[in-house]
């Protein structure tokens, strides 16, 4: 196999090992919290001091309404989102986080960023990036990968167009 191809098969192999490491870690703490990963999936894509409608959370997700609904519900009756319906268009239902559920998801994304934190430790000695410099290469790339679909209709190729649209570091935390 040449270098590029090989460096390609191994970043992906890298992006999925740590995204499933990450995912690992995360689970456990929020199983001693009582919440599930998808749970804390929709916690992470409310964007904080902001409203999101029901359908773009559904897009995000990449999850059938149903589902998300189900999600919301648990979530509404923790206190941890609030949902509403718009005075003018009733199909239109709104969530965001209570103050209880921004709080709530500081302390994930918190133990995310550490963990992050101890999993780059060593980084300095080898010269690489810090998670700042990492993020913004990996918009870039994620970036790229999208004009590449524009104009494709395959629903893996428009999938998860959401990510971007987060704040930054929303998921980890870190405020990158």
């Amino acid at each position: 196999m040449d270098g590029p191809a090989e460096a390609t098969r191994e970043l992906e192999y890298l992006l999925r090992q740590i995204n499933h490491l990450m995912n690992h870690y995360t689970r456990n703490y929020l199983g001693e919290k009582g919440l599930t990963m998808a749970r804390f999936w929709v916690l992470s894509n409310l964007p904080r001091g902001q409203k999101l409608t029901m359908g773009e959370l559904q897009r995000r997700l990449l999850l059938a309404p149903g589902t998300v609904t189900g999600l919301v519900d648990g979530l509404v009756a923790e206190g941890l989102v609030r949902r509403w319906r718009d005075e003018n268009d009733r199909r239109l239902v709104f969530l965001s986080l209570t103050a209880a559920g921004e709080e709530f998801l500081a302390g994930i994304l918190s133990f995310r960023s550490a963990v992050l934190a101890k999993a780059m430790a060593r980084l300095d000695e080898t010269n690489a990036p810090d998670a700042g410099q990492l993020n913004t290469a990996l918009r870039v790339i994620l970036a790229n990968l999208r004009n590449l679909c524009k104009g494709e209709r395959d629903r893996d190729c428009s999938a998860g167009y959401g990510i971007a649209a987060r704040p930054r570091g929303s998921v980890l935390g870190n405020g990158e």
